[in-house]
C-alpha cells in the first residue's frame, strides 16, 4: 500500500511509523470474514483494528511483546488503560511463545483463546543437514582449523547481544576458558578477534552455522535483550545444547535448565562464566524443539482462525 514513513529514535534503535490509510480502502473493498493483524504500533493496524470494531469482524493479534523489560508503573498503568480494549478485544491471539502468550492474557486476552505460533525454523532439515556435518566432521575442522573443542556464538557483534559480557566472562576464567568460535560482524568484531580465546569467521552462511552447530560443544546466546532468539532454535535442531540469558524469550520455551542447556540472569558475568565449563548437557534428553515446527506453527494458526469464526468473539 502506498504511504508515508516516519522515523524515530537514532541510528541503532529506530522505530519506524508506517502510515498507509489505504489500508481502509482496501478492507472496505475485500470484506474479509476475519482479519490478522501483526500488531497494533502502526497506522494500518490501528486503523484495521478500527474497521473490525466498527463493521463487527473478527481479528486476532499476532504478538512478540512480552513482559521482561522492566517499565515505570504509570507506563504500566497507561498500557493497561490504552490496550485492554484492543487487545482484550480481539477474537483471538497469535502467540510466537509463552511469554507472549503470558502479555497478551495480562490485557485481557482469555487463555483458551490464544494459540502458539512459534518463531521457529525447519527443524527437520536442520537435524538431519546436522547429521551429515557430523560424517563429515574431520573435514570441517580441517578447513576452518577449529579447536578440538569450542563453544559457539552465532549473531551480531553488538553489545546489545551480551558479547562483552561474554568475553569478560572468558577474561575471568582465565586458562579454564573455552575456546569460542564466534560467526558474526558488527562493530566489536574488532574486540572480538583480539581475545585469544576466539576465533572469529565472520559472516556465515546457514549451511556452515549447521557445520558448526552439529560440532560445538555447546552455543551461548548472552543476549541483554533478546524478544525471541531463533538461534536457540537452530542450535537445539542440531542437537547443539546452549547456554542462554534469561532475557532470551526462546529460552522459556526450548530450554530446561541442567538438561539441554542452561540459562542464568542477565549480566550475570559470573554465572556466564560457569555455565560455559559446567558440565556438557545432554541436547537430545530434551527434545522439545521437534515439537517447535512450521508443522505446529499452521496447526496453531488455523486454530486461531476458527476461534475467531465460531461466533464467540467479544
Amino acid at each position: 500500500m502506498r504511504g508515508a514513513r516516519l522515523r524515530f529514535g537514532g541510528r541503532r534503535n529506530t522505530f519506524v511509523y508506517e502510515m498507509n490509510p489505504g489500508v481502509l480502502v482496501e478492507l472496505h473493498r475485500l470484506r474479509p470474514d476475519v482479519v490478522v493483524s501483526g500488531g497494533y504500533s502502526v497506522l494500518a493496524e490501528q486503523l484495521a483494528i478500527a474497521y473490525c470494531k466498527a463493521t463487527g469482524t473478527p481479528y486476532l493479534l499476532h504478538s512478540e511483546s512480552h513482559h521482561l523489560k522492566p517499565r515505570p508503573r504509570a507506563v504500566r498503568a497507561m498500557k493497561q488503560v490504552a490496550l485492554r480494549p484492543v487487545i482484550g478485544g480481539a477474537a483471538a491471539g497469535l502467540a510466537v511463545g509463552s511469554l507472549s502468550a503470558s502479555y497478551l492474557e495480562s490485557y485481557g486476552l482469555d487463555r483458551g483463546r490464544i494459540r502458539i505460533v512459534p518463531n521457529t525454523i525447519d527443524v527437520a532439515a536442520f537435524a538431519s543437514a546436522a547429521d551429515q556435518a557430523r560424517t563429515r566432521e574431520a573435514a570441517i575442522r580441517e578447513e576452518l582449523r577449529l579447536p578440538s573443542s569450542f563453544v559457539l556464538y552465532v549473531g551480531r557483534l553488538v553489545a546489545g547481544k551480551g558479547v562483552l559480557e561474554l568475553l569478560e566472562a572468558l577474561d575471568r576464567l582465565g586458562p579454564e576458558a573455552p575456546h569460542v568460535v564466534a560467526a558474526g560482524d558488527g562493530p566489536l568484531a574488532g574486540q572480538v578477534a583480539g581475545s585469544r580465546t576466539v576465533l572469529h569467521l565472520g559472516f556465515q552462511p546457514t549451511q556452515r552455522l549447521i557445520e558448526l552447530y552439529a560440532l560445538a560443544e555447546r552455543a551461548v546466546v548472552p543476549s541483554r535483550a533478546e524478544t525471541w532468539g531463533v538461534s536457540v532454535n537452530e542450535a537445539l535442531a542440531c542437537g547443539c545444547p546452549v547456554v542462554a540469558t534469561d532475557a532470551v524469550g526462546a529460552a522459556y520455551d526450548l530450554i530446561e535448565d541442567g538438561v539441554n542447556g542452561y540459562v542464568v540472569p542477565e549480566g550475570d558475568v559470573a554465572a556466564l562464566a560457569a555455565a560455559l565449563i559446567a558440565s556438557r548437557p545432554d541436547a537430545g534428553a530434551n527434545r522439545r524443539i521437534d515439537h517447535w515446527s512450521y508443522e505446529f506453527g499452521a496447526e496453531q494458526f488455523a486454530e486461531g482462525i476458527a476461534l475467531a469464526l465460531d461466533g464467540q468473539a467479544r
